[in-house]
């Protein structure tokens, strides 16, 4: 158990949406006192990662696709996001996601 812990780690999560992403999401819920997500990349399912997005406020958040990036951006313009995190996509995304600054860990649930 990671109850007590006094560690901090911050976090750039690949594959945020799917099953190791929200697993991950799951112990970050568990210990908030214990992580700060920098940096969330999906594929296309920019609903969950809107959800992702308002619950974490990650400062990069990336999608596989132009119109994925689209779809979120709208999605947390609606949603009235007050933190409005770097919207990338494709490779280039999974890149800023991957070497965002502030992280000190990245967890990869990504395929390839």
């Amino acid at each position: 158990s990671l109850e007590g812990s006094n560690f901090k780690k911050r976090l750039s999560l690949l594959g945020s949406t799917g099953s190791i992403g929200t697993q991950t999401l799951e112990i970050v819920d568990a210990c908030p006192d214990n992580f700060v997500v920098d940096a969330l990349s999906a594929g296309t399912n920019a609903k969950l990662m809107a959800e992702q997005v308002l619950k974490y406020k990650p400062k990069v958040a990336s999608l596989a696709t132009p119109e994925a990036a689209a779809e979120l951006k709208q999605l947390l313009k609606d949603a009235g996001c007050a933190d409005m995190p770097d919207i990338v996509f494709g490779d280039e995304g999974i890149l800023e996601a991957a070497t965002v600054s502030t992280a000190d860990t990245v967890v990869t649930g990504i395929v390839g």
